[in-house]
């Protein structure tokens, strides 16, 4: 018997230590070492975990050799085996690798939301930030052609989420994202777009990542061509070809052939743009995208359809008293749903009473809101007005006093030596002085409120500059954990002010997002409208002078300075600086 037992043990040790390597091969983009194992696992007598286990390995060798149709059917096995083991999180994690293929197959018709609606049940269940930051990533990646606005938020949130330095490639591939977003044709904020690539860029070099600088150097290559600067295109795009990429080489290939042969072409050199048509349509008659696209579909459909004929074949088995039963069971049934529908509708009235309450509660608090905002603002005015009477009264009974005492001397020069052109301009030059001081002691000092810091001084100045039906400003903040220096956060308020300032004046915009982002030891602001936008080329002096000097102060600061803006397309802002 003990015999036995240890024979049984040391026979599960083996298929385990088998689909070890298996994934390890995987992990390493060994395609014929992986085939080879799994050949020889298939031999193999394996337990409902194992056989999961399995089942999920093999999804991922066919997703890597670009089969996708066969990666998906085992996806789909896997999950069924982890959720007869009710291994939670082995089926979430399937989930979110369902979403991913699913996403990447054009022209999918799967609807995938409610493998991301169950992944992201699990994850807040679980307190799991990793978990949500790549379910808000793929909610992003599925709202790329239809809403790309709504695609940049929820990657703005999986940013949030990501809070492990540990995560530094996820981060990577998630600005990654935001740049192909901000380059699709539904934004086309094509400098927006190079910003996130180059700060993606380092990260996969640091680690080594072929493949993903592979697919940095073909973002940059679409960015160039859509600004048709063509031969910097071609010059990325080869980049991306020379680099031996082993994951998803085909699918690689006639991707980058396809962007080289539009750029030739879009550059007039038609003999190249149809030698690397040619080159990609060998690629894909190898990928055969769409007969995969279809057999995922008959899997699909054959998944369901098995799991009909399943509940079908159960109730054949049921015998004439069990019918009886059903048919019992049934008149209670739509008993039960009349006497629902009854009882919905006295809910779905008392309902909307709760709700029509709520919203009049709602209202009282807004308008008891504004009127202390109201309340603080006058505080706060009275406290400037008294300072700026306070400096107002130095400066006249001091320095005007002092210069109303030289204009008298002046005078008296005046009738001692006739010396009239003389005394003329001093005089017209002390009037200038006068003036000047009463501008000084008129002008408004609006401050930064040091105990609360940037991002609360921000939200209130949107909050004020929001006017409803009009103009909204919307303030979004990521890994603001602790305060910086009070200087910084004051040049940082004033840069903020001028800007928003600029959109109320010339913009005529309708939403205004203010993204404050802190990485590590770098601070990023990005200020984005849907405003008239404008041709850098066409601002003159006195329009672009106010951000010229805001370009200045963050030069000074070693930072960066960057707008995208087009006629028609709004602007966005982007600074970056070190702490």
């Amino acid at each position: 018997m003990n015999i036995a037992a240890i024979f049984i043990v040391a026979f599960s040790f083996s298929q385990t230590t088998q689909l070890k390597r298996l994934k390890e091969t995987l992990n390493t983009v060994d395609v014929e070492a992986s085939k080879r194992l799994i050949e020889d696992i298939e031999k193999l007598p394996l337990n409902l975990n194992q056989k999961a286990n399995f089942n999920y390995l093999k999804a991922n060798f066919y997703k890597l050799v670009n089969e996708d149709n066969k990666a998906y059917e085992y996806y789909l096995k896997s999950k069924k085996a982890y959720v007869q083991q009710d291994s939670l999180s082995k089926v979430a994690t399937i989930n979110i690798e369902i979403v991913s293929l699913l996403l990447a197959i054009e022209k999918n018709k799967i609807d995938y939301n409610l493998y991301i609606k169950e992944f992201i049940e699990y994850a807040e269940k679980s307190n799991d930030s990793k978990g949500l930051s790549e379910a808000y990533m793929q909610l992003g990646k599925s709202f790329y052609n239809t809403n790309p606005k709504l695609a940049i938020d929820y990657f703005f949130k999986a940013l949030k989420e990501n809070t492990s330095p540990k995560e530094e490639v996820f981060k990577a591939r998630i600005m990654q994202n935001i740049g192909a977003t901000y380059a699709s044709d539904g934004i086309l904020k094509l400098d927006s777009a190079l910003y996130f690539y180059n700060k993606a860029m380092p990260i996969y070099q640091k680690n080594k990542l072929d493949e993903y600088i592979s697919y940095i150097y073909i973002n940059k290559g679409v960015v160039f061509t859509k600004m048709k600067r063509y031969d910097e295109a071609i010059t990325y795009f080869y980049k991306a070809d020379s680099i031996p990429v082993k994951e998803f080489k085909n699918k690689n290939k006639a991707i980058i052939y396809g962007f080289l042969a539009n750029a030739y072409k879009e550059n007039g050199n038609f003999k190249e743009a149809i030698a690397f048509i040619e080159k990609q349509k060998v690629y894909q008659d190898i990928l055969d995208e769409k007969e995969q696209n279809k057999a995922i579909i008959e899997i699909d459909t054959k998944y369901k359809t098995v799991e009909k004929e399943k509940e079908n074949k159960a109730l054949k088995q049921i015998n004439f008293k069990n019918k009886i039963t059903i048919v019992v069971s049934l008149v209670l049934l739509l008993l039960s749903i009349l006497i629902g529908v009854l009882s919905f509708k006295n809910i779905a009235n008392k309902k909307k009473i709760v709700e029509q309450q709520k919203t009049i509660e709602v209202n009282q608090l807004e308008n008891k809101l504004k009127q202390n905002q109201l309340t603080e603002i006058d505080k706060m005015l009275e406290v400037q007005e008294k300072e700026r009477q306070k400096i107002a009264d130095e400066l006249h009974d001091n320095l005007g006093s002092l210069l109303t005492t030289l204009k008298i001397n002046f005078e008296t020069i005046r009738n001692q030596n006739n010396n009239f052109e003389l005394f003329d301009k001093t005089n017209a030059l002390l009037d200038e002085a006068y003036n000047e001081v009463r501008t000084i002691a008129h002008l408004k000092n609006s401050g930064v409120i040091g105990k609360q810091g940037l991002l609360t001084a921000v939200k209130k100045m949107a909050d004020k500059m929001t006017v409803p039906n009009k103009i909204l400003f919307n303030v979004i903040p990521s890994g603001l954990n602790e305060r910086i220096d009070n200087t910084l956060e004051i040049l940082l308020l004033r840069i903020i002010q001028e800007l928003a300032a600029n959109i109320l004046k010339h913009a005529a915009a309708k939403e205004v997002n203010i993204y404050i982002n802190q990485y590590d030891d770098e601070m990023n602001l990005m200020i984005e409208d849907d405003g008239i936008g404008f041709d850098l080329l066409e601002i003159n002096e006195t329009k672009g002078i106010g951000l010229k000097n805001i370009e200045r102060k963050i030069e000074q600061l070693n930072g960066t300075f960057t707008i995208d803006s087009k006629k028609g397309r709004g602007t966005t802002i982007i600074i970056d600086l070190p702490l």
